[in-house]
Parts: structure tokens; C-alpha cells; sequence
């Protein structure tokens, strides 16, 4: 038999070498950095005139944007709830507003909001957004035709019915309608305004009309039913009292027939379920649920818009980065030039 020939020493890993490169690796990285924290440093230290000249402009522009050329703006938002709204209806009306607003002469937003020129001269931006996410009304829907199919197979229809009802997300239909104004004390009359600008939609007002006008239908209906069910269960009361007195008097007289005899308790049941019913379209009639103002505007007394002390640091901050990459740009091109005159010798 053949020696198996010993494995080369070059062909081993050598655990040790590989993990004092590993170190070596994040040594020299953190080397690195500190060299580069130490070179932040160095150069405002050998440029401090540069430095301070700059800082000392950024102040000065911070205070002159901060007193006399920006514009303290107050934002306030409410949630409008609507059957009829959608995301499309929302961007388009707000669209149409923002542009009026956005006119040096704001007659034609006083005008649609049918609000004074004064008021509207206040107004600076519109903007809305769904109050539930896209992606939460899909994932419901998906999860909805989940249960819908699955109902074929289901014993219960009703289970599945509770719990499709109990996935649906309130507010669905809401949105956030925000307002930016130069005036605090007109944002609760904008509320007003702005409900009835959407509330007046074609669209929306003949829905809204033609809801009202099926919910006091049904209502009469269902007070209808629900009279004659109470004149029913006063009937059937009244028999089967009739039927214990004369059971108790030994007759054997019999008052109704198999076919003729009713079922008290599905007749007292139905006259539960129609008082229900009747209680949520006189909510739905008194709410008026299918349009309504979730919570309105709030007047704030404190600004949205940027303080004087944000906007100074912001500019510091800004003409710091400015004074680096100015520097970095004079040791570039140093740089450039030394190589040049090298290649010139």
C-alpha cells in the first residue's frame, strides 16, 4: 500500500493569522473614523475667520427670514365622515380649492366657500388624506371576500355575517381635512364653510336627499309593523289567557287548532328585531351618519409654523455644512494645483 502523502502546510488555515486580519480589519476602521472626527475638528480650528464670518451671516439671514419675510401660519384639521366621499371626490375638491387660494385676488375662494373676501384673503393651503391607510381598507376587503367564499361551506350563515360586520373599519369613508391660515380666529368659521362647500357637491347633496327620504319611509314602515305586532302579541296574551282560565275550570273546550295556533315566542322575537330596526334608522335620521363632522376644527393660539429660534439653528446649522464644503473645496483644488505643478517640473 502506497503512504498517504501528509497534507502541505500551505493548504491549512491558519486560524490565528485569519483572525488577527479580522482585528487588524476594525482596528484600522476605527482608526479611520477617529482620524476623520479629528479632521472635522482640525478645520474649523485653522479656519475660524471663515467660520465665523459664516455663522455670523446665518444669523443675520435666520432673523431677517424669521421678521420679515416669512409669514407666521396656524393649522388646524377636522375629520369629515361621508358615505359618498371618496379619495378621488377629496384630491379633486381640494385640488380646485388650493388653486383659488393660491390667487393674489381671492374673491373667486370667497366666493365657492361663499365666505367674505376678508376671511378668504386669510386662507393659504387646503390638504386632506384618507383617515384609515389604503392598506388597511384592502387588507379588510381581501380578508371580506375571504369570509364571503367560505360562507357556501359555513353551517352558520349569521357567524359569518357578525364577523364580516365586525371587520368593517369605523370611519372607513372619513378623511382629514387640514387648513393653513394667517389668522387663528377665522379656522371655526372656515368649518362651517368648507362642510357645507362639500355638502352642497351635486353628487353628494342629491344622495344625501334621496337617503333621507328612504330612511323616513322606512321608518313609517317599521312603526306600522310594529303596532300591529304589539295588537298581535295583545291577541295572542289575551288567548292563551282565555285557554289557562278555562283549563283551570276543568273545560275541555279547545280555542285554537294545530293550524291556527301561532308561536308566541317567534311573534314577541320578530317584534324585538323591528324595534331594533326602528331604533337605528331613528339614530341614522337623527345622526345623519351618512354625512357629519367627526371632530372639527380646533383655533390654536401658538403657531404650526416654524419659531424664530428653529429657524436660526437651521440656518447655523445650514451655513456650518457650507463652511466645510467651502473648505473642502479651497483644499481641493490646492490639491489639484499641486498636482498640476508637479507634472509641469
Amino acid at each position: 500500500m502506497e503512504n498517504q502523502k501528509p497534507t502541505s502546510s500551505s493548504d491549512e488555515i491558519d486560524l490565528g493569522q485569519l483572525f488577527n486580519r479580522i482585528g487588524d480589519f476594525f482596528k484600522n476602521m476605527g482608526l479611520g473614523f477617529l482620524r476623520f472626527v479629528a479632521t472635522l475638528r482640525r478645520i474649523p480650528i485653522e479656519n475660524k475667520l471663515a467660520f465665523i464670518l459664516i455663522i455670523i451671516a446665518s444669523v443675520v439671514m435666520g432673523v431677517t427670514y424669521s421678521n420679515l419675510l416669512k409669514k407666521s401660519y396656524y393649522e388646524s384639521t377636522m375629520i369629515l365622515s361621508s358615505d359618498y366621499l371618496n379619495k378621488r371626490l377629496v384630491d379633486n375638491t381640494i385640488d380646485k380649492l388650493n388653486t383659488l387660494a393660491e390667487e393674489k385676488n381671492k374673491k373667486g375662494l370667497g366666493k365657492v366657500l361663499n365666505i367674505p373676501d376678508s376671511l378668504a384673503n386669510n386662507i393659504l393651503e387646503f390638504a386632506a388624506k384618507p383617515f384609515v391607510a389604503e392598506s388597511d381598507l384592502i387588507e379588510m376587503e381581501v380578508l371580506k371576500e375571504q369570509l364571503k367564499n367560505a360562507q357556501a361551506n359555513a353551517k352558520n350563515e349569521k357567524v359569518i355575517e357578525q364577523v364580516v360586520k365586525r371587520i368593517e373599519i369605523e370611519n372607513r369613508h372619513a378623511f382629514e381635512i387640514t387648513v393653513r391660515t394667517l389668522n387663528p380666529t377665522v379656522i371655526n368659521l372656515l368649518q362651517v364653510a368648507l362642510v357645507d362647500y362639500f355638502k352642497n357637491n351635486q353628487y353628494i347633496k342629491n344622495r344625501i336627499t334621496v337617503t333621507h327620504s328612504n330612511l323616513l319611509e322606512k321608518q313609517r314602515k317599521l312603526k306600522s309593523d310594529v303596532r300591529k305586532l304589539d295588537s298581535l302579541k295583545l291577541m295572542i296574551y289575551e288567548n292563551y289567557r282565555t285557554m289557562a282560565n278555562q283549563g283551570r275550570q276543568g273545560s275541555n273546550n279547545v280555542v285554537f287548532s294545530d293550524k291556527s295556533v301561532t308561536d308566541p315566542i317567534a311573534v314577541y322575537n320578530q317584534s324585538l328585531y323591528l324595534q331594533d330596526q326602528l331604533e337605528e334608522v331613528n339614530e341614522d335620521i337623527d345622526l345623519g351618519k351618512d354625512f357629519e363632522v367627526v371632530d372639527g376644527f380646533t383655533e390654536f393660539s401658538e403657531p404650526a409654523s416654524a419659531s424664530q429660534l428653529k429657524i436660526i439653528l437651521i440656518s447655523v446649522g445650514l451655513g456650518i455644512l457650507l463652511a466645510y464644503l467651502l473648505v473642502g473645496l479651497v483644499s481641493f483644488n490646492k490639491y489639484l494645483s499641486t498636482l498640476d505643478q508637479q507634472q509641469n517640473s
